[in-house]
């Protein structure tokens, strides 16, 4: 990047960038250093579309600066510019400064294109990648297919060859190449093969299975599979287009949309525990790749909103057509994209309307139950678990976690009186839980009610799950609330080191510490615990207990209960 700007100068740019975020439309840059300022602040700011557009900016005006071109392009991956993004990798792997992800841009570029000479040559690109053992052998098979050599890339793509996940991703793909060339009775085993392995849950692949086995002429077989994947929008939109004679969707046609099947399943695999940059890389490619299809925009919304880019995860839904079966689903992301940005307004109207909807499952009143507990609404939540345990059926009777949380709403309210009989059935339903052992023994505990099968429940979750710091307060809680305060100090100690930033639990260890004789180490906990935001009502106890010592700030504080109950 162009250097030599004075600095009163750069200061009156950056001046201009932090201004940046409240426009509307990006202002031009007028250096490259204030494009590179803007890019920043728009990246930080997780406006990843302004940041392309600053960057890019910057770059007309020092085109030869390959740092920025590199960060030009991550940029233009992540807000899903195609044209920027394509642009750049050529760019920078003609300079020798590309990677497997230039190199997977440009390959995506080629199949599109149907160049599969441009797309042999960015293959190898993709060696040094972690994925590359089975990224390179698909697109292998997919281009010699779009080159009409079938045999040849069947022959590539052989499950044998492989081990691991890596048969699995093979597998599908044969499947899917079989049925792109109408071979449905060779195609239809190695989808039942599938659908009885880990991609049992995957409805694209259970459609596509039910399709070939429709082309068999094997209709019967057909509805069976797609009955057996149990409710879901897109195989109930199966099931009416079967019924009517309609053909069912197949699956891919051509490369790029093999491709795209193959890129969003490894972004979903990826974003599975955390949603990692790579995941997002394969998931806008796949976009790139295959715009028409939902499950693309579907996991890139996904794996946006788990970046904490929600505004961008919006824009990703809203590719969704209304009619498309998963528009319905996409709601519900857009929906929990909105809360998070705080519009709570405009994502209750998303999740009510699912849930009054003329086909609402028990997983949209769930999912409106959710919102109104994360808004602390808790009657309210409890009541649309209600209405999410009313909907179920003898077949399907409602697991112990919709009682738990229709338990722990109106404990959350208030209503002992309801809460107890559901967390007992939760109970019932999962005698192993932690979760519901604690949160029941902890709620008899904190209003001092059967302290002993209180305790006898806390412990039992400690046992099964010994990692827990917040179990572990809870028992230390139990040790502490029948007297037993030097048991109740070594397990509070535990806690405090499991989870050293919670307020309630340094605060307990605080009470216990007082109560142990061992006042000025009291003290450092209850300091610890006004240091780690407490709500202020704790806030305001642990003052006192500073100021007078747990005795008289107890018996100044006595309306307060001793902490809340953990919650779901």
């Amino acid at each position: 990047m162009a250097s030599g700007s004075s600095t009163s100068a750069a200061f009156a740019l950056i001046w201009l960038a932090l201004a940046a975020p409240a426009l509307a439309t990006p202002r031009p840059a007028i250096s490259p250093l204030h494009g590179y300022i803007l890019g920043r602040f728009a990246d930080a700011d997780n406006r990843l579309d302004d940041a392309a557009h600053y960057y890019d900016d910057a770059l007309k005006a020092d085109p030869g600066d390959l740092t920025l071109q590199r960060r030009t392009f991550d940029t233009a991956v992540a807000a899903g510019d195609e044209k920027l993004a394509v642009e750049l990798a050529k760019r920078l792997d003609a300079a020798k400064a590309g990677d497997s992800t230039t190199a997977l841009v440009r390959l995506a570029d080629a199949l599109k294109r149907r160049d599969w000479n441009a797309a042999d040559a960015a293959r190898p690109g993709l060696a040094d990648a972690g994925y590359a053992a089975v990224v390179g052998p698909i697109v292998e098979g997919w281009t010699l297919y779009g080159r009409g050599k079938t045999d040849e890339a069947l022959s590539v793509l052989d499950p044998a060859k492989f081990q691991g996940f890596a048969r699995s991703y093979v597998t599908e793909h044969r499947a899917l190449m079989l049925s792109a060339a109408k071979r449905w009775d060779e195609a239809a085993p190695l989808y039942a093969v599938l659908l009885t392995g880990e991609a049992r849950a995957v409805v694209r692949l259970r459609v596509a299975g039910a399709a070939a086995l429709q082309a068999a002429h094997k209709d019967a077989e057909a509805k069976a599979l797609l009955v057996k994947g149990g409710a879901d929008p897109v195989l109930d939109a199966a099931l009416k287009r079967l019924d009517a004679g309609r053909a069912l969707d197949a699956g891919p046609t051509e490369p790029r949309q093999g491709v795209a099947l193959l890129v969003a399943r490894l972004a979903g695999d990826l974003a599975r525990e955390k949603p990692v940059p790579l995941a997002l890389v394969f998931a806008r490619v796949a976009t790139f790749l295959s715009p028409e299809t939902a499950d693309t925009w579907l996991i890139t919304g996904d794996v946006l909103a788990r970046s904490e880019r929600p505004e961008a995860a919006i824009a990703a839904f809203a590719h969704i057509a209304p009619k498309d079966p998963q528009a319905g689903l996409a709601a519900i992301h857009r929906a929990a994209a909105l809360s998070d940005l705080g519009r709570d307004a405009e994502a209750r109207k998303l999740f009510e309307a699912a849930a009054n909807g003329p086909e609402a499952t028990s997983d949209d009143w769930q999912r409106l139950g959710d919102f109104e507990r994360k808004l602390n609404r808790n009657a309210a939540a409890a009541a649309d678990y209600g209405h999410a345990i009313s909907l179920a059926t003898p077949a399907d009777p409602p697991g112990w976690m919709l009682y738990f949380l229709r338990g722990a709403a109106f404990e959350q309210s208030g209503d002992w009186g309801h809460a107890e009989p559901d967390l007992r059935a939760a109970l019932a339903l999962a005698p192993e839980e932690p979760t519901v052992l604690n949160y029941l023994g902890y709620a008899l505990l904190d209003r001092g009610l059967k302290l002993p099968e209180a305790q006898t429940l806390i412990g039992t979750a400690a046992k099964l799950r010994p990692d827990d710091g917040f179990i572990a307060d809870s028992l230390g809680w139990a040790y502490y609330r029948t007297g037993q305060f030097a048991k109740a100090v070594t397990t509070l100690e535990g806690a405090a080191r499991l989870e050293t930033g919670d307020a309630t639990i340094n605060e307990h260890l605080g009470d216990a510490y007082w109560r142990a004789g061992r006042r000025i180490e009291a003290r450092f906990s209850w300091r610890a615990a006004r240091d780690l935001s407490p709500t202020p009502e704790q806030g305001a106890l642990i003052a006192k207990k500073l100021d007078f010592g747990l005795d008289v700030a107890t018996a100044q504080a006595a309306q307060l209960p001793s902490a809340a109950a953990p919650k779901p």
